[in-house]
């Protein structure tokens, strides 16, 4: 039996560190069980069309909806990323390594993790060394590209309401570029004294993420292939946990032994973080041909991981 491809592939890069999910607002992840006319026995809205073996030509349909879950491994991956970003001067006073999990500097302002998902790191505004929408042409997980020397020192403390605070102390002989996306000033004594909140709300207004994702799934009966795109989003809107919308540039999917495609009719979604590693918002609505029956399916997301399914026959 084939092995689920890309479960091994964001989700086992999501496994190679912690994901620590943004530290913003998280909404709640919808508890409801899903109502899905995939999982019911009598598969209601296609009474009228149905014909030969049911369950197998419903599997297509069931394969995607397995393949769709992998984009909230993939978000959860994207947030993991951004908060990996922010912590990078933490990072190294700490000692810990700044490198963002799973994902590898490919240049030009690229971030890979291996072949199925990219992030893109651009300006959000004019600086010294780049215009608004200007990809950042350095690894901004490496020190150096901040400070060409520099002692790091973080603490960590927790006032009397319980909230939690990291300072940073700087010591430092030289900049870099990246340093500029700071928004950091020198206090008289040539250092810098900071936080963990400062450096997030700076970086965050500062840098755009552009995301792919690119999901080949080859299972027991089908195969289903996606192309997502996510454009130029605020690093900030990140943090604050989302959303990051997931926009369809193409899929194709087909089950060799019932002759049958997928075609979509409609793309809405979007992945938010959440208290429970992130969810799926909005509706997914295609059409299965060439089997025994044509039919439609539409997959609604209300804030959830799984969604609930409604199948219908294809006009």
């Amino acid at each position: 039996m084939l092995r689920h491809l890309t479960h091994l592939a964001c989700s086992a890069l999501l496994l190679m560190g912690a994901c620590n999910m943004p530290q913003g607002p998280q909404d709640p992840e919808n508890t409801a069980p899903p109502i899905s006319a995939l999982d019911d026995p009598a598969h209601p809205g296609i009474e009228a069309c149905v014909k030969g073996d049911v369950e197998a030509e419903l599997q297509i349909a069931r394969d995607f909806k397995d393949s769709c879950h992998e984009m909230v491994i993939c978000g959860g991956l994207s947030a993991a990323f951004t908060i990996t970003l922010v912590e990078v001067l933490v990072n190294a006073a700490s000692g810990n390594s700044t490198e963002p999990s799973g994902f590898v500097y490919v240049g030009k302002g690229r971030y890979a993790a291996g072949t199925q998902m990219e992030i893109t790191l651009k300006l959000a505004k004019d600086t010294s060394f780049g215009k608004a929408g200007d990809v950042i042409d350095f690894d901004l997980f490496n020190v150096a590209n901040y400070f060409t020397s520099a002692e790091l020192e973080a603490k960590a403390s927790i006032n009397t309401n319980g909230e939690a605070k990291t300072s940073l102390s700087i010591a430092f002989q030289g900049t870099a570029k990246g340093f500029e996306l700071l928004g950091l000033e020198p206090g008289a004594d040539g250092t810098i004294q900071t936080d963990l909140a400062t450096i997030s709300k700076n970086l965050g207004a500062s840098i755009l993420l552009e995301t792919k994702i690119l999901m080949s799934d080859e299972r027991e009966t089908s195969t289903i292939v996606y192309e997502l795109e996510s454009p130029a989003t605020l690093l900030s809107s990140y943090l604050a946990s989302g959303p990051m919308d997931m926009q369809l540039v193409k899929v194709a999917g087909s089950a060799s032994a019932t002759g049958q495609t997928i075609s979509i009719k409609n793309w809405a979604m979007q992945f938010k973080a959440s208290n429970s590693s992130g969810t799926l918002d909005g509706s997914i609505e295609f059409e299965i041909r060439g089997g025994a029956f044509d039919y439609v399916a539409t997959f609604t997301y209300p804030h959830r991981k799984e969604p609930d399914v409604a199948l219908g026959c294809a006009p």
